[in-house]
This record gives structure tokens, sequence and C-alpha cells, in this order.
């Protein structure tokens, strides 16, 4: 089993990706960002009704270290009020860049979240070539929490690298399922 993860979006590429998780019968967790969830609620909805989890990844990518009261209710607050109304009952949150601290997560346990990082990162944010991203992806191992993006720029080297190692993964005998508790 693999665990799939996509932050920053929903993106250009979201819905080509749900199209080929479709493909494998493959979950995921899309770790997303309350202004582009604010800009497109119909393809959240979609992740939400395919059975894949809809989780939060703040407002806008800010830094959760140091936030103040008022920041972290704007950042991971005003995200979850509206990943609600899009019908998800996720309460899991990716803190960006993976930046956590005790004081990340005390915040996260006093509002019954559960942070979610990863170990392995497909590293497809650098866009390194299609390639590079498969030989991560296939260098993953059963209950390993994957990072991919299907947003903040251009994702289509992470499709490409979807649509050559998902068949080999599943030729492999994995299967993709959404991370506990999300």
């Amino acid at each position: 089993m693999l665990y799939l993860t996509f932050d920053d979006g929903p993106g250009d590429e979201t819905v080509e990706i749900l199209d080929l998780l479709r493909e494998y019968d493959a979950k995921a967790v899309f770790f997303a960002l309350g202004d582009n969830l604010a800009h497109d609620g119909d393809v959240a909805r979609r992740i939400v009704a395919e059975g894949h989890a809809l989780a939060n990844h703040t407002w806008n990518h800010r830094n959760l270290t140091g936030l103040d009261d008022a920041g972290w209710d704007q950042e991971v607050g005003e995200t979850a009020g509206l990943l609600g109304q899009l019908g998800s009952d996720s309460r899991c949150v990716r803190p960006p860049f993976g930046a956590t601290d005790d004081d990340v997560a005390a915040k996260l346990a006093a509002a019954d979240l559960t942070e979610v990082l990863w170990n392995v990162d497909t590293q497809d944010w650098t866009a390194p070539g299609a390639d590079v991203i498969v030989d991560h992806l296939l260098q993953a191992r059963s209950g390993d929490v994957v990072l991919m993006h299907d947003g903040g720029g251009d994702r289509t080297q992470t499709v490409q690298a979807l649509r050559e190692a998902l068949p080999k993964l599943a030729e492999q005998g994995y299967t993709f399922e959404i991370v506990p508790d999300c």
C-alpha cells in the first residue's frame, strides 16, 4: 500500500490527475490551498465525490511556525471552514514546506487536527523531468507517504510520471489508499 498525496492545488492538472487515479482505482489525499479552493469548488467537490480526501494545506501557503492567533485563524481556520462547505470532513493538515514545531503541533492537537507530513518526496516541485519523478515513485515502499503536487505551477511532469509509474506499481501489487485518519 502507498499513500499518494498532492499539495498546492487544485491546479490546472488536477482533473487529469483525478482521471489517472480513477483508471487505477487509486485514492489519494489532496492537501489544497484555501485560496485555490475558493476559485475552483467544482474540482474540490469532484475530489470528495470520487472518494479522495480533501485536506487543509492552509489558505495561501504561509509557514505556520511563528504565526500569531489571527494568522493561524486565517491560514488554517478559514481553509477548514471552506473545506467543510465543499463536503470535506478531513481533519488532516499538511504544514507548508513541512515546517512544524512544538507550537504548531500543540495548536493542531488543540483543534483536533492531524498533522501529515511525508517520507518520500518525488521532487516534482523542482520540475526535474518525469523520469526523475518516476524513479522516486518506484523507490517508494509499502506504507510510504508520497509527496507530489497538483498546483503551484506547471505539473505536466507529475501527470506524465503518474501515467508511467502507476501501472508499474499496480503490477507490483501496490494499492493506493488515503492516509489513515484523513
